[in-house]
């Protein structure tokens, strides 16, 4: 099983001029879908191309929903290439969003396609609710993660009957420990940018647990990158992320000896060697520092 089947299966339809050219995609879904496409091929009753499919369709449609994400809706005026670049993530997403469809029921798929569209809808019902709680700063920041571990996993969730029920429990919790690894690898990616940029863990920690000075530099007024990068250093932001990056991975790894035979117990070791690398640079850094 090739970890990068999948990946490259979807070229065919991210890899256009157009978009690349004038616009930017987020990062692709790969650690959920190799493990998807593991257990499909595993520890479900799929032949190897309806897994394939399967396993695309959820790459695409989280590549659409997060696409969507990416978009800016402030209403400022804005640049040419700015409006365009806007205007192609909003095609985009539509299209990877809707891609699915045809790739379902090509392969007689029509279960599925209803299960996605009611998972798409969920996904779209948990966004509200975290945009709302950061709005209004109500979010404590381990709710945040929570949350975010949510959106990520509910898409997933829609394949789980299509696993034998021997494995649906083991599929559960490592999708939840992976995601949640997902997860805190963005906010190390992120969490740097200013919070007019960016309201994620870095701003939620900072306001749920800084002093009133600190809570008022972030909250009223722009705040300059140095000033920013400050209060990253004293509240620990980077260390707090790599360990609790640490802490999902290992608690991955501890629940490989639960999953049977070493096909797929080799895949889960795959899907956690780029989080390992970056937990070893993150480690580097932090001693230097």
């Amino acid at each position: 099983m090739r970890p990068d089947r999948i990946t490259e299966m979807a070229q065919k339809y991210v890899e256009y001029d157009m978009i690349s050219t004038h616009t930017e995609l987020p990062e692709f879904p790969v650690p959920r879908v190799r493990l998807l496409y593991t257990f499909l091929m595993d520890g479900g009753h799929e032949t190897s191309r309806s897994a394939e499919t399967c396993a695309l369709a959820a790459f695409l449609v989280q590549l659409g929903l997060d696409t969507h994400d990416k978009i800016d809706v402030e209403d400022s005026r804005k640049e040419e290439q700015e409006m365009r670049s806007r205007q192609l993530k909003v095609l985009a997403g539509d299209y990877f969003s809707s891609v699915f469809y045809e790739l379902l029921a090509q392969k007689a798929e029509i279960g599925m396609v209803s299960k996605m569209s009611a998972a798409i809808c969920e996904v779209n019902r948990l966004k509200v609710r975290l945009y709302t709680g950061l709005r209004k700063m109500l979010l404590p920041a381990e709710e945040y993660l929570k949350e975010c571990v949510q959106l990520k996993t509910a898409l997933f969730h829609s394949f789980t009957e299509q696993l034998d029920k021997s494995v649906q429990n083991i599929w559960r919790l490592l999708l939840a420990e992976i995601s949640r690894c997902e997860v805190m690898l963005d906010e190390m990616r992120h969490y740097s940018l200013s919070p007019e940029e960016r309201r994620g863990f870095a701003f939620l920690h900072i306001w749920e647990t800084g002093t009133a000075e600190d809570k008022e530099i972030i909250s009223y007024r722009k705040i300059e990158e140095r000033e920013w990068n400050l209060l990253l250093t004293k509240y620990k932001i980077r260390e707090q992320l790599a360990m609790k990056l640490r802490q999902s991975v290992e608690r991955v790894q501890s629940l490989v000896p639960e999953c049977k035979g070493d096909k797929i117990r080799s895949e889960i070791a795959g899907i956690l060697e780029p989080m390992l690398a970056v937990l070893s640079s993150q480690c580097r850094v932090i001693q230097e520092g």
